[in-house]
């Protein structure tokens, strides 16, 4: 505020003595330079504030005492982050689920063809592809027969070797088929087979 009122100042005290400068000189071809000068001085005195304007730091033309522009910028990019996140886990599993459902749906056939075994669940994630399999009959009696009552079961320790092994080599060609119709690496496929009354 004491800017303007000092180049008010000046001015008026210019006005003044142009005026009685003018009233001095006589009406002759000097006067006429003597309004130019003046002229383009009170042109120059007018400015002066752009001038000065010009002339000085642009963070000093508004008083922006303690005004941070990033106050709050730290917060709001913790949160973008963190919704970020969550989106990008959504479309992640939304992803993994389709894919999925598309390599179920791929080898399906095959699978029960080839092998009498079904899909029970499929999951998919960056290190690879995790497979469940059970016997199609046992899926298709669980869905329809009633409860069974419980059978008396005896353990043979020999014949479980055997079956494991069995079951080995099965998952090993299961395996190595579904690697070839999905067209990956065999390594990426982890596959495991549902025992029989477990979920049935």
């Amino acid at each position: 505020m004491e800017y303007f009122h000092d180049w008010v100042t000046t001015l008026i005290v210019f006005l003044l003595l142009a005026i009685i400068l003018e009233l001095l000189l006589p009406t002759s071809t000097m006067k006429r330079y003597a309004d130019l000068v003046l002229g383009l001085m009170m042109i120059v005195l007018l400015l002066q504030p752009v001038f000065d304007l010009v002339h000085t730091d642009p963070s000093e033309w508004f008083d922006l005492n303690g005004f941070s522009f990033y106050e709050g910028a730290t917060e709001m990019e913790n949160k973008i982050n963190q919704e970020k996140r969550e989106i990008q886990a959504a479309h992640d599993a939304y992803i993994s689920e389709q894919v999925a459902a598309r390599l179920s749906s791929e080898a399906q056939a095959e699978l029960e063809g080839e092998f009498d075994l079904s899909f029970r669940a499929i999951s998919v994630h960056e290190g690879g592809i995790n497979v469940l399999v059970s016997d199609a009959d046992d899926q298709r009696n669980a869905s329809v027969a009633a409860i069974e009552p419980v059978k008396e079961v005896t353990v043979n320790a020999h014949e479980t070797v055997e079956e494991t092994v069995d079951e080995d080599s099965i998952l090993s060609e299961v395996r190595a088929r579904l690697a070839e119709i999905w067209e990956v690496d065999e390594q990426m496929i982890q596959i495991s087979l549902e025992e029989e009354g477990l979920n049935g």
